[in-house]
Parts: C-alpha cells; sequence; structure tokens
C-alpha cells in the first residue's frame, strides 16, 4: 500500500517522450511512407504533436494535417513500419538521466516494467538496440487484437507480469494516455514535462510533475509521503 517504506513495488513507464527521444527516427519513416504519395514532409516537432495511441493513429493525423480523409489508410501504415523496422534508432537517443534513474529503481529493489502504444517488436528491438532490455521484467507493447492506452489493459497485464497489485505501482509518462491508462488502472501517476503531449503536462491529471528523469526519486518519495 502506499506509505509503505518501500512503496512504490514497481514502476512503469513510456516509452517515447519518457524515456527516449525518437521523434527523429518517427519523423523519417513517416516522411518515407508520405512522402510517397506525394506528401510534403513534416518536422520532427510536427510528428511530436501527431505521435500517440499507436501508428494508425499517427497515419491519420498525418494525413488530416495534410488536408486528406484518413481512410485507406493501412498501405501507408505499413509503409511506416517497414521504412521504421530499418531505422529504430538511427537518430534516437535516451533522455539524460534515464539509464542512471534505473539504475537506481533498481538497485533499490523496484520491479520495472515499460508499457506503450508503441509497436511492441519494435519496442523490444528499440531496448534492445540501446541497451535498456535488461532493466525491465515485463514490456507491453501494441499488439494486434489488443487494447491500447488508455485503457488500462496494457498496463495491468505489465503489473501481472511483475506480480505487483496496481495500489503498489507507478505509471511514467508523458501524455493523456498514460495518464488515463493509470487511473483506468488505479495506479498513481507522474507526468514528464519534456515528452511529446499535445496537452498542457499541467493539465493531464497525474499525481506529480517531473521536469527530467532525475527528479523522479523526490517524486516518489512525496506520493508516498501524502498518501
Amino acid at each position: 500500500m502506499t506509505g509503505e517504506p518501500n512503496w512504490p513495488r514497481a514502476v512503469v513507464f513510456d516509452l517515447d517522450g519518457t524515456l527516449i527521444d525518437s521523434a527523429p527516427d518517427i519523423t523519417h519513416a513517416l516522411n518515407t511512407a508520405t512522402g510517397a504519395r506525394g506528401l510534403a514532409p513534416f518536422s520532427s516537432a510536427e510528428v511530436k504533436d501527431m505521435v500517440g495511441g499507436g501508428v494508425p493513429t499517427l497515419v491519420q493525423r498525418a494525413l488530416v494535417a495534410r488536408g486528406l480523409a484518413p481512410t485507406h489508410i493501412q498501405p501507408v501504415v505499413e509503409d511506416f513500419i517497414a521504412a521504421y523496422r530499418e531505422n529504430l534508432t538511427t537518430h534516437t537517443e535516451i533522455y539524460p538521466g534515464a539509464r542512471e534513474l534505473l539504475e537506481r529503481l533498481v538497485a533499490e529493489g523496484r520491479k520495472l516494467g515499460l508499457c506503450t502504444n508503441k509497436h511492441h517488436a519494435a519496442t523490444l528491438a528499440i531496448l534492445e538496440q540501446l541497451d535498456l532490455a535488461k532493466y525491465f521484467g515485463a514490456v507491453i507493447g501494441e499488439r494486434d487484437g489488443f487494447k491500447r492506452k488508455p485503457d488500462a489493459e496494457p498496463l495491468l497485464e505489465v503489473l501481472a507480469a511483475l506480480d505487483v497489485s496496481p495500489c503498489c505501482a507507478v505509471m511514467v509518462g508523458d501524455s493523456e494516455a498514460d495518464v488515463g491508462c493509470a487511473k483506468a488502472a488505479g495506479v498513481r501517476s507522474v507526468v514528464v514535462t519534456f515528452g511529446y503531449s499535445r496537452i498542457a503536462p499541467g493539465l493531464l491529471g497525474g499525481d506529480a510533475l517531473i521536469a527530467s528523469l532525475g527528479e523522479l526519486p523526490q517524486a516518489l518519495d512525496g506520493l508516498r509521503r501524502d498518501a
């Protein structure tokens, strides 16, 4: 329960805009897919405003942004995925303090999970390429036939794999989907202010805000004391 000295027993992270800045590689893949259809390229800043909800949602937002009806998107989605697989981490960077934070949380005996709307296979490959996979006891990404954030299902699946109840966990993310997922699952949430949210981070309804990953331990202590 919140308030116990070892709370939280688990910390579950989002990926894009939370642990890594993947916008440059996502932008390249999106421009490859849409450029083949004669659309003007997007900037990384524009793509950051469209990320969240999975690849189909990203493609829909991109088509709408270029004045097109978001219909028959599957070929564009497939082209995006193919282009992205070739450059998963070419220009992707781990946010400052991320690795040190994960090392600290593991050393403290906390279980770590990752819950993202990024395609599951791509997520696993990225974690391996960035040498981050070793920190996580459970990873869930977007999969056909499964619900995505903000539904509680993927987060609850991560916690079940970690054998930790929702009351003993914290979700760390940057978006409305992350906070909504946490609320639906009965999990406290921490919002980073440097991510890709289209809504001001302070308006997302999280239980705490942090401006850098190095601030997370203090935020967790604050949530534990305030319970």
